[in-house]
């Protein structure tokens, strides 16, 4: 079988001090041929890392630094309004939302972890966040949802994916926000969002399935996260 041959990569600056991938000699661009620019070296060093496992063949992690970075090109900044649009939505169909009726143990939990969580958004953005222990969905006020896209509409394209995707790890945009204004920790964010399925393994046993989803999970979290600090330094 003939070797393929091994290919260069390179961090160029731009002319806008942004930063760009080349590829033996080529500059990289998303799917929709948009020249991959970003504003900080430590997150074209983390895209370039990206392209490199991906060149490899190495098994690369479900959250792809250049999938998101695809997705802030491509898609939000073309049109930012109809992905903060989607975005706030979540809101409604928060996972903090909607706490348990019981058993007493996971409802006692969920006040402790989630409540807090409640107050964060009271605290820092002054939304008074609807939750039920009903079956019932929550509607959140056309107040709370305009107050999620401002803060929303104040993040960079790459913020924005990079919120987008914690989001759908976590299924909730609260735990989101407070993961990246730095008021839980990777760890917290991944607890908090799965305590219902971590605490039923805590009481019927570990299932490897299960875990090794949990645990996929916990990863992308973290690599997310990297991505965001990464964003501004």
């Amino acid at each position: 079988m003939e070797n393929k041959p091994k290919l260069t990569f390179k961090i160029i600056k731009s002319i806008e001090n942004n930063y760009c991938i080349q590829i033996n000699n080529k500059m990289a661009k998303t799917p929709n041929r948009n020249l991959i620019e970003v504003p900080t070296l430590k997150l074209a060093k983390i895209i370039l890392k990206d392209f490199q496992i991906k060149s490899s063949k190495k098994l690369a992690n479900i959250v792809s630094p250049i999938r998101m970075t695809n997705t802030a090109l491509d898609k939000i900044a073309i049109n930012n309004h109809a992905y903060i649009e989607a975005l706030s939505l979540y809101i409604n169909s928060d996972v903090v939302c909607y706490f348990a009726s019981s058993p007493k143990d996971l409802v006692k939990k969920q006040n402790k972890y989630w409540l807090p969580m409640i107050k964060f958004m009271q605290d820092l953005y002054n939304i008074n966040i609807l939750h039920t222990s009903e079956i019932i969905a929550v509607s959140q006020s056309e107040e709370n949802i305009t107050k999620v896209k401002e803060i929303l509409i104040k993040k960079n394209c790459f913020e924005l994916s990079a919120i987008g995707v914690l989001v759908q790890l976590t299924n909730s945009i609260i735990i989101s926000l407070a993961l990246v204004n730095n008021k839980i920790s990777v760890k917290d964010a991944y607890e908090i969002s799965n305590l219902e399925e971590i605490h039923q393994s805590s009481l019927w046993g570990k299932d490897e399935e299960a875990f090794t989803r949990l645990k996929a999970i916990s990863i992308d979290i973290k690599n997310v996260k990297k991505y965001f600090d990464a964003i501004n330094k």
